[in-house]
């Protein structure tokens, strides 16, 4: 991913204030204990207990949804996976064994396609490349389609991430990060976790003294802070009642997806405090940063919809929002062109380029009302 200097504001955090966003003043008069105020679940020596049921989409109505913004390629129902690379998508089919891709400006042709072993999760790699993780493999799918495989032991892969210097984060469900070098040779395990669902990576040029690795346990709904050269774990913040899915912006922001109580929260600092907590109507679900516009993409499955929300003042300031696919439970965002990519469970992958600014786009109003 293209991540461009920062431009930064005058302030992240302190745009103009709205009466239903807990704004970073509630959070910040202290360290720990406010940190408690705010939703956190409070010290690195959290009992690794589920404390909620793992939240999931909320179910989309029933029968088509009502004309997609833009194009629709085919795709398999109930696909697992999306991702994208220097404008290359990829598609992990539903038994996990294919891997669908489409070139730059090529959607709507045929897509190449990499068999593969097995795989739970696909990310982007860097120049058009993806990497895979599966039960007991990791695996790399090359620019050309070319396909190689690693051995490794986690026969319960469900998050994957990769940091800046190149190493392999692997989450599992029984709740242990595996650390992995560029080579891909194993490194230190870290546990402490009932389960990682999801795990962000601070991109380089934010706002941070170091690089910060995130993971979201979704039977805790938290998020939590863990240093991988030592495996030292940070304070664990709850993320609401049901969180579900998360990624990073530019400055280092963790924003994290609360679809049981209908918001979106965001974190930052080191250490990492909650800085707001946004009404989202429809049961936001999966997100998406894109980095150029400073928008972060989220898909509210409830009502089919997709809405992108400015973070450049500090507080999410509602900007686009268009009609989805059914069941839109997975997002992607090219930085490069502006275009989205909304994967549907029921079948079909929405392809809405920058002109959806004007392309059958729903007027703009404000969330939670």
């Amino acid at each position: 991913m293209h991540v461009p200097t920062p431009q930064r504001p005058t302030s992240r955090f302190d745009g103009g204030r709205r009466p239903r966003v807990l704004a970073a003043a509630l959070c910040v008069a202290a360290v720990l204990a406010v940190v408690a105020g705010c939703g956190s679940s409070d010290t690195p020596s959290t009992p690794d207990v589920p404390t909620v049921t793992p939240a999931t989409a909320w179910p989309s109505p029933p029968g088509p949804a009502a004309d997609p913004v833009g194009v629709v390629v085919p795709t398999p129902a109930k696909s697992r996976g999306l991702a994208i690379d220097d404008g290359v998508v990829g598609v992990l089919d539903p038994a996990g064994t294919t891997v669908l891709r489409h070139g730059p400006g090529d959607m709507t042709g045929p897509a190449q396609v990499s068999a593969t072993p097995e795989l739970t999760k696909i990310i982007g790699s860097g120049d058009g490349t993806f990497l895979g993780v599966g039960p007991n493999i990791l695996v790399r799918i090359a620019s050309d389609g070319a396909v190689s495989t690693t051995p490794m032991s986690a026969g319960n892969p469900t998050a994957l991430a990769r940091t800046a210097s190149g190493e392999i984060v692997v989450g599992t469900s029984d709740g242990r990060l595996l650390v992995f070098d560029k080579d891909l040779r194993p490194g230190r395990v870290i546990d402490g976790f009932v389960r990682v669902d999801d795990i962000t990576v601070s991109p380089p040029g934010a706002d941070l003294a170091t690089e910060q690795v995130v993971v979201l346990d979704r039977a805790q709904s938290s998020v939590t802070p863990v240093t991988l050269s030592d495996g030292e774990l940070g304070p664990a913040l709850r993320a609401g009642n049901g969180a579900t899915n998360s990624t990073v912006d530019r400055y280092g922001r963790v924003l994290v997806a609360n679809t049981r109580d209908g918001e979106l929260i965001g974190f930052f600092g080191s250490p990492l405090v909650m800085r707001f907590r946004y009404p989202v109507t429809g049961g936001p679900y999966a997100v998406d940063y894109d980095d150029t516009r400073n928008l972060v993409w989220v898909s509210t499955t409830a009502n089919n919809e997709v809405v992108a929300y400015d973070l450049s003042g500090g507080e999410p300031v509602e900007k686009h929002r268009f009609p989805a696919v059914a069941q839109p439970d997975d997002i992607a965002v090219d930085d490069e062109s502006g275009t989205v990519y909304v994967l549907s469970q029921r079948g079909g992958l929405q392809v809405a380029p920058p002109d959806y600014r004007t392309r059958g786009a729903i007027t703009t109003r404000p969330s939670g009302r």
